[in-house]
This record gives C-alpha cells, sequence and structure tokens, in this order.
C-alpha cells in the first residue's frame, strides 16, 4: 500500500517551495546508493533536474545509467538516498510510491525494449495509457454511460492529436506488429503523452535507428521540450547527436555523477 507524504517529506517540500527559484526541481535526489551483490554501482549520487530542461547521461555499459532511471520512475529501490519529484503540482516521495502512480502523476519511461501491443491498432496501443477511464470498470460505465461516452471520445481526440505530435497520424489503424522500429518509438512516446508525462525518461531512444530515423526522432524531442514543456533525462551512447539538444551532460563513473566534468 503506498502512504501518505510523510511529515519530513512536507518539511522537505516546504523548504523546497520558500527557496523557489534558487530550488526548482521537477527531480531531486539525495544520497542515493545502490548494489548489486558486492558491486556498488550508485555511490551516494545526488541530482537536481530543472523543470523544461534536458539532461544528458553518459556513462559506460554496466556504469549504472538505467538503474538510476528505474530508481527515479520506481521500480528499483535504493539500498539508501531519497529521490522527490514534483510533478504536476503533486510533491512525491519516489521511496514510497508505486511505478503506476509515478505514472499516473506524470513520470514517462521509454525503455530500450519498445513494449507495444503486437496486434492491438496503433490509436489502441495510445488509448490503453489513458488515465482514469470511468469504462474501464464497466459497472461505472454502465451506471454513468454518458459521462463514459464522452470521456471515451475525449481520450480518442488526444490520442489523435499526440499521435499528429509524433507524425504518425496517417498509422492510426496499422497494428503494432507492421511498424518499423523508429514509428514505434514514435508510438510510445504519443503512450507517454497520453498518460499525462511531463518528465521524460528516455533510454536510448535512438538506437537501432538509420541517420534519417535519427535525425526526425530527434527533431520530435526538441519540440517535446520546447513546445511541449516536457522535461527530459536522456541515455544514449550516440551522445554527439543528442549533445545539442540537452542543457547540461551528466556522467556515471564507478558509482560516482558527475556534472561537466565536476563531481556532486
Amino acid at each position: 500500500m503506498e502512504k501518505s507524504i510523510s511529515t519530513m517529506d512536507r518539511e522537505f517540500f516546504r523548504a523546497a517551495d520558500a527557496a523557489k527559484g534558487h530550488n526548482d526541481f521537477v527531480a531531486q535526489a539525495t544520497g542515493v546508493c545502490l548494489s548489486f551483490g558486492a558491486q556498488q554501482v550508485l555511490d551516494n549520487v545526488s541530482l537536481s533536474i530543472k523543470p523544461g530542461k534536458a539532461v544528458l547521461l553518459r556513462g559506460d555499459n554496466g556504469s549504472g545509467k538505467s538503474s538510476l532511471l528505474n530508481i527515479i520512475s520506481g521500480f528499483l529501490r535504493p539500498d539508501k538516498g531519497q529521490i522527490h519529484l514534483r510533478l504536476n503540482g503533486s510533491p512525491v516521495n519516489v521511496s514510497t510510491t508505486s511505478p503506476e502512480r509515478l505514472a499516473r502523476l506524470g513520470v514517462g519511461r521509454l525503455w530500450q525494449d519498445i513494449r507495444l501491443f503486437p496486434t492491438m491498432s496503433v490509436i489502441e496501443n495510445v488509448l490503453a495509457a489513458t488515465p482514469r477511464l470511468l469504462g474501464q470498470n464497466p459497472l461505472m460505465a454502465m451506471a454513468a454511460w454518458p459521462i463514459s461516452r464522452r470521456q471515451e471520445r475525449q481520450a480518442r481526440e488526444r490520442a489523435h492529436h499526440h499521435l499528429y505530435l509524433m507524425g504518425m497520424e496517417d498509422r492510426d489503424n496499422s497494428s503494432g506488429d507492421k511498424l518499423s522500429l523508429g514509428q514505434m518509438k514514435r508510438v510510445a512516446l504519443a503512450r507517454l503523452l497520453q498518460g499525462g508525462a511531463s518528465l521524460l525518461l528516455l533510454d536510448e531512444p535512438l538506437a537501432g535507428l538509420d541517420q534519417v530515423s535519427a535525425a526526425s526522432l530527434l527533431e520530435t524531442l526538441k519540440m517535446l521540450r520546447s513546445k511541449e514543456g516536457k522535461t527530459l533525462l536522456i541515455v544514449e551512447h550516440q551522445h554527439e547527436k543528442v549533445s545539442g539538444l540537452c542543457d547540461e551532460t551528466w556522467y556515471l563513473s564507478g558509482g560516482k555523477l558527475s556534472f561537466n566534468g565536476v563531481h556532486s
């Protein structure tokens, strides 16, 4: 069961609000440690991501980049340390919140393994991420049928809009298994937008794409940041392609996080 926000967390956010402008953040981690057996993956990592910023997270294979994304999105619990998020006006302690609730509050995770439903259409894949629909509960759908129908119509309109933003509006009826890898990534991004994501954690979004598809997707990420106001944390080995989009570059090495060459 998810815990309500604790007194300590309330004090944390009260202090952060008092320092707003100096301490404004979407995600903030303090003293995060993670080990797998005897291997220290993250060693006293602290960070802060500002609203509307784009950050490139670099490091060698096995340096803990994906693990850090998994911790921020709630799929891994750190051995030590705290992660706080401020999403769509809601203060959240990641350690006491489920990944499902974090997703509802605005954390969007793009995996290396694109997880579309292969036999569902593109529009159905995006609609599946729509939160809090009455129609998801058969009893509620029958009890409030006009409201449920209106919600479904509005959700479909939003899904078409998000596919339009991704340049995928003409493939809305294609099945998920008929898409190229680049198209699948765009549908996955549209699905994150449909779910209300404001913080996008992107794990190698350009991997496996040819030059044309990679350049096109990079322009889409720039649009998401500049026009849609999304905050981006990007893990990408093709860092030279992403660096122009990002405000900061972070490095993970030996469990330590450094910022543009300066250790935390």
